[in-house]
């Protein structure tokens, strides 16, 4: 009621001014016309009387302003009367304001946009109460670049139980890992049936003290209980029926937002009844859970400290700092295995050994941002350097505008018009256009960030907080108001209104445009200079890319599908996953088009290291033991090697021969064959897969190596190849009544591959059909081409390469204009010096010559300092780059020459219109 109020008062006070004004009028005309009619009786002509009587008045007009700058609330009448003005102006020069409404919409737009990037990964913190007491406890290995990693659970119960910092201490589980007993296995989706339509979800499987260190109250219903997260509760076979908790957006999606408390879904064939609903957007750790679970801990993964599975967040105790928590953390680790009464493999403050390693805490954000922090920032400075560009542009237009302008400033002072006066209309026309850019730029900002998270969901952290919401307004209004500050006084801070006089008269021209010529030089070196930075970083981004796109995967991707389906226990008949699985492959094997198919319990490109502790005869490690840490291990089915296209460099791949054989055979990458048995032959040797926290096995037998593969880059083309084992999910287990029998190692989730020479579109509905004759409850997800995996795993350096070449193409073209109009401002000033030049003998040639000149020594001054802050400047972003350096001569000297011949062509044109003056026609002009 407040603002209704004033907005109301306001008018009304508008209304009265407005017939103030007029009696105001009125009684001036009376006053002038008395005092002409005694003229006129002294014998005084009509217009000499009245003309004598305005000027012993002080002029109508100026009486005027006097009386209305003495009313109360007199400058919103004068802000309005230059608003109208400001209008008007803009009206009658429709070139110069959509140049500087573009301008000022493209770096208020990029600017506000990239804020809203920062804003939300970065300045605001996590959607939980308090949370910056929320810590993340990782593990950090000697050997391999494993930073962040996850726990046992032996480690995070022993930690609970230590830890005296912290308020509550909770774990969850998403992605790959063993939930032990049978064949079980933990996977970031789940199948969900809720009606008869079958989905595939993204889970999280918590225990109950995570929702309560989280802080998290259910919108609908409860949270788990004490007791509903362990084994007992949660396991089929071994307690109560299971229960789950659904996010709003999914209760929504499935529910169309009906009670659903109560009601039982379906999860991977089992029933789970819904005891709550979460609120709208809460989510653990980025990661757009859709269904809470029950973690479900066997007792066997209680105790096994070599499947790293859990992560771990804590609250700290109120008061209590970081360091504090830490120091406990330290202490910990000098002495766990005493504190905790065990014995064996525990966490130690100095890992000397590929199985140690020491925990660390991190706050909850930094763990949710990682090392996306310095890309965002990068963006935003890049944004920053766009609107410094912009500013720079416009402040030439308006410079150049106010120029064109001198007379009519030179009129309004003569007629009494303060200088302070003249500097709020400026101001007020600079307010009015930069805030118009600043609402478009609001706009394009909008559709900037839809475009982002459309093409790039996962490369920026928290992307579905992502809005324009109140900071970034006021991010965008402040941006525009300094903006208006800055440009439209520009004018005035050079004192421009002394010798209007001269401007009256048309004199002056030629003896005051030297300092004007030096600051739009300046402002032209500045936009080349960081257009140049923008270019060179641009370069070395999009090399990087080119760079990435061309590494050695170690298979061949092109002319491949892939899809995911999750094959629950008891949803499919006949022998288990594996036979369906078989089945499932056979089917698509007789399709037309189908080059191969095969099975795989993991894509490349997004791995995350399992370290799985495996047993290597005739290989010991440090302490002697014949242990050896690898990396990945890689379940898969007949012709894997075949059709991946992965080439076998020693012995041979898995075939038919190895599905009736009870000899246990593996193969092995070159990189775990280098670290076990070094200059050594490893076909015929034998390793022992921790198959127990691998695929959740009772026994861990021993293989034969019978071959060795090419390295596959797992965890993305930057990084190194890890040490991998492969193991042929086809073989069959020992005998049994004389039967052989396929031993249950195939994870829930296995993706299919095949190579062909279809497209994902063609193929959908058929291999949906395929997959459905298998099971009608299970959904075929993530149908892609293998490309597309590939493009998701470089998207961050994609999206980085993307945004800044097109920062680096709107900085190049703003200071092409910008030195394009400087030019031909400066042709159009010195017409008359030109045309003398022409009539004295001047060649046409020296004309563009001197014209060159001028415009080439800004350039050239901009792409000198442009290169040097490049030079300088892109090392921060080193860690970015990939197969090229932040110096890379290359790069640097292509941007240079590009910019230089663009910045030739930008000075032809005038440089060609001056030539072509034809003197008699500019000395008349003049």
């Amino acid at each position: 009621m407040t603002l209704l109020h004033r907005f109301a008062s306001l008018l009304r006070r508008w209304i009265r001014g407005e017939r103030a004004d007029r009696e105001l009028h009125d009684e001036l005309e009376t006053f002038v016309a008395m005092a002409a009619a005694d003229s006129v009786r002294d014998g005084a002509t009509s217009e000499d009387a009245r003309r004598s009587a305005v000027l012993d008045f002080g002029g109508v007009e100026q009486v005027k302003e006097r009386v209305r700058s003495a009313r109360h609330g007199a400058w919103v009448d004068s802000v309005a009367r230059d608003v109208r003005y400001a209008l008007r102006a803009l009206r009658r020069t429709p070139s110069f304001a959509a140049v500087a409404l573009t301008t000022l919409a493209l770096g208020i737009g990029v600017n506000t946009a990239m804020f809203s990037i920062v804003n939300a990964t970065i300045l605001q913190p996590l959607g939980y109460d308090s949370a910056g007491q929320l810590m993340r406890l990782t593990a950090h290995y000697p050997v391999g670049p494993l930073q962040g990693y996850r726990l046992s659970m032996p480690e995070y119960l022993e930690f609970r139980q230590m830890a005296q910092t912290f308020r509550e201490v909770g774990a969850f589980a998403i992605g790959e890992g063993v939930a032990g007993g049978g064949s079980g296995a933990w996977a970031g989706a789940v199948n969900l049936m809720a009606g008869d339509r079958p989905l595939r979800v993204r889970s999280a499987l918590v225990d109950e003290h995570l929702l309560a260190a989280l802080g998290v109250r259910p919108a609908q219903g409860r949270l788990f209980e004490a007791g509903e997260t362990d084994a007992m509760a949660s396991r089929p076979g071994l307690g109560g029926p299971p229960v789950a908790i659904l996010s709003h957006e999914l209760w929504q999606a499935a529910f169309g937002g009906q009670p659903a408390l109560g009601k039982t879904v379906l999860v991977d064939g089992r029933p789970h009844d819904i005891i709550g609903i979460m609120p709208p957007g809460f989510d653990v750790m980025d990661n757009r859970t859709q269904i809470w679970l029950p973690i479900g801990i066997h007792p066997v993964i209680r105790r096994t400290r070599d499947n790293h599975v859990i992560q771990v967040v804590g609250r700290l105790e109120p008061g209590v700092t970081r360091a504090a928590a830490e120091a406990e953390l330290a202490a910990f680790l000098d002495n766990w295995a005493e504190r905790a009464r065990v014995k064996g493999h525990v966490p130690t403050n100095h890992p000397t050994m590929p199985q140690d390693h020491a925990l660390r805490l991190q706050p909850l954000q930094e763990a949710v941002v990682g090392g996306a922090r310095r890309s965002i920032w990068l963006l935003q400075a890049a944004a920053a350097f766009v609107l410094l560009i912009a500013c720079a542009n416009l402040a030439s237009l308006v410079l150049a505008r106010a120029e064109a302008r001198r007379h009519e400033f030179a009129l309004r002072a003569a007629l009494g018009a303060s200088r302070g006066r003249m500097v709020q209309q400026m101001l007020v026309e600079g307010l009015v256009l930069s805030l118009t850019g600043a609402a478009l730029g609001v706009w394009i900002a909008h559709i900037t960030l839809q475009s982002l998270v459309r093409r790039f969901p996962a490369s920026l952290p928290r992307t579905n907080e992502l809005s324009l919401d109140v900071p970034v307004l006021l991010f965008a209004l402040l941006l525009s108001v300094t903006t208006a500050v800055s440009l439209a006084v520009a004018p005035s801070v050079r004192n421009r209104f002394k010798d209007l006089v001269l401007a009256v008269k048309g004199a002056g021209r030629d003896g005051v445009g030297i300092g004007r010529h030096r600051v739009r030089r300046a402002l032209v070196i500045l936009e080349v200079a960081l257009a140049v930075l923008l270019a060179v970083a641009a370069g070395l981004l999009v090399r990087t890319v080119h760079n990435l796109s061309v590494v050695d995967a170690g298979f061949d991707r092109s002319r491949m599908v892939t899809f995911s389906v999750t094959l629950p226990p008891g949803s499919t008949e006949g022998g288990g996953r594996v036979a369906a699985l078989h089945r499932l492959i056979g089917s698509l094997d007789q399709l037309p088009g189908v080059e191969g198919v095969t099975a795989m319990s993991d894509l490349p490109f997004h791995r995350l290291a399992q370290r799985y502790t495996t047993g290597a005869e005739g290989h010991s490690n440090a302490d002697g033991r014949p242990l050896a840490i690898v990396d990945y291990y890689q379940l898969v089915m007949s012709d894997y090697f075949k059709t991946m296209g992965i080439a076998i460099v020693a012995g041979r791949g898995f075939d038919a021969t190895d599905t009736t054989t009870n000899d246990r055979a593996v193969v092995i990458n070159e990189t775990l064959a280098n670290r076990l048995w070094p200059g050594r032959d490893p076909i015929g040797r034998r390793v022992r897969p921790n198959l127990r926290a691998a695929v959740g096995t009772s026994d861990n037998p021993w293989h034969t190596v019978i071959g060795v593969a090419k390295d596959v880059k797992e965890a993305g083309v930057d990084r190194d190849a890890g040490a991998e084992l492969y193991l042929f999910i086809e073989q069959p287990g020992p005998p049994i009544d004389g039967t052989q029998q396929w031993v249950t190692t195939a994870p829930k989730t296995m993706n299919i591959v095949l190579r062909t020479s279809l497209e994902p579109s063609a193929l959908a509905q058929t291999l949906e059909r395929s997959v459905r004759a298998i099971d009608p409850a299970v959904p075929m997800v993530g149908l892609r081409e293998m490309d597309g995996v590939f493009d998701e795993s470089i998207g961050r350096p994609r999206l980085l390469a993307q945004l800044f070449a097109a920062f680096a193409g709107l900085a190049l073209l703003m200071a092409v204009l910008g030195v394009y109009g400087v030019l031909a401002f400066m042709v159009a000033e010195r017409r008359r010096e030109i045309g003398i030049r022409l009539a004295i003998g001047a060649t046409r040639r020296a004309i563009v010559a001197l014209v060159l000149k001028q415009g080439l020594a800004a350039a050239a001054g901009g792409l000198a300092a442009g290169v040097a802050g490049a030079l300088s400047v892109n090392r921060l972003a080193a860690s970015l780059l990939f197969g090229v350096g932040p110096t890379d001569p290359v790069t640097v000297v292509a941007v240079t020459v590009a910019i230089a011949i663009v910045s030739v062509v930008a000075c032809a044109l005038p440089a060609w219109r001056a030539s072509r003056l034809d003197p008699l026609v500019a000395l008349r002009t003049e």
